[in-house]
């Protein structure tokens, strides 16, 4: 890999500038400033807290490093040489820059500053998060840009290429103790069918659920059975699928069109059955539940915006469970 050409420094590499830099003390450089400016070893003494002594052997480190006597004694007077002159301008805009470079960096501004997010999730978070989350951004933080993506994202490593993952807790924490992540909703698994299908009762043992033709979703064609149960809690149950899917929302497309049934997570199968001809169907399975976290890697967490991200997340979630609970208690009382 080449080093890239540094602008201002003529045709100087970044190889030659490293090397130059190695020549010279940069904590000396408030000094040599303070010297231009005032004249006087004394007043900058005086300015830097310093002895005079200490600044006089400044002085003479600077006269070596640059070659030139910079400051020249006359009575009681001093001048700059030519040298020192030509150095007066470039170095103040340099020594701003370098107080703007250290400067401890403020809190993220979302109402002003841009940023691109990258979110690696399913689709049925996508659906329920993302409206949620463009509405708070377009009110709070009109220049922050979401990319939700759906790739595999198998270790800590591959947390390191997005700024955020969304999954079961249980996929989630294979990626080690180390990850940061941030507990967002709980879900279970129900089953959907057609409004029209009347074969289905409205509780499903495992052993009625197999016995019927059903769809499944699946990521990927060589996901191991331990990784698909990590992903889907029931996913045990489906043995002999007719069909397979990697997007949960395909399923009520399918269940919809046939006389097919479907595991997907509950507040998925809400949003299919307000679309119509879908109903719940629960499954009377004991490990059915689901946790919802976001994760990523520490190694970009300082990242700008990822903190302030974070909390719009959790604001998000908060949201949607209300949503949730709205939801089931309307339900109830439709049923009464």
């Amino acid at each position: 890999m080449h080093s890239p050409q540094l602008r201002g420094i003529g045709s100087g590499t970044a190889q030659q500038m490293l090397t130059r830099l190695r020549g010279i003390n940069l904590d000396l450089m408030p000094v040599l400033y303070e010297l231009l400016c005032t004249k006087s070893v004394t007043q900058t003494a005086r300015s830097f807290n310093m002895t005079q002594p200490a600044v006089s052997r400044s002085l003479r480190q600077l006269r070596l490093a640059f070659q030139d006597e910079l400051l020249i004694s006359l009575g009681r007077e001093a001048r700059l040489t030519e040298r020192a002159e030509s150095l007066l301008e470039p170095l103040a805009r340099a020594m701003e820059d370098l107080d703007f470079l250290l400067r401890p960096a403020g809190r993220f501004d979302a109402a002003t500053e841009s940023v691109h997010l990258v979110i690696n999730t399913a689709d049925y978070v996508i659906q329920l998060l993302a409206p949620v989350l463009n509405d708070i951004c377009a009110r709070e933080a009109p220049h922050v840009a979401l990319e939700f993506i759906a790739t595999g994202t198998r270790n800590a490593s591959d947390l390191t290429q997005i700024d955020f993952m969304i999954g079961p807790r249980a996929f989630g924490e294979t990626f080690g103790k180390r990850v940061g992540h941030l507990p967002l909703w709980r879900d279970d698994i129900v089953c959907i069918a057609a409004s029209t299908n009347t074969t289905v009762p409205d509780r499903l043992t495992p052993a009625q659920f197999r016995s019927m033709r059903y769809a499944a979703y699946r990521p990927g064609p060589r996901i191991l059975p331990e990784v698909q149960t990590l992903l889907q809690p029931t996913a045990p149950l489906e043995v002999a699928p007719i069909c397979t899917v990697p997007n949960f929302l395909v399923l009520g497309a399918i269940v919809r069109q046939s006389d097919c049934i479907a595991l997907v997570p509950r507040k998925v199968a809400r949003t299919l059955a307000q679309e119509g001809r879908l109903r719940i169907v629960e499954i009377s399975f004991p490990r059915k539940q689901l946790f919802i976290d976001a994760f990523w890697s520490p190694a970009i967490d300082s990242r700008r915006g990822r903190a302030w991200f974070r909390q719009i997340l959790a604001r998000a979630a908060a949201q949607l469970s209300r949503a949730t609970f709205v939801a089931a208690r309307q339900q109830k009382e439709r049923t009464r």
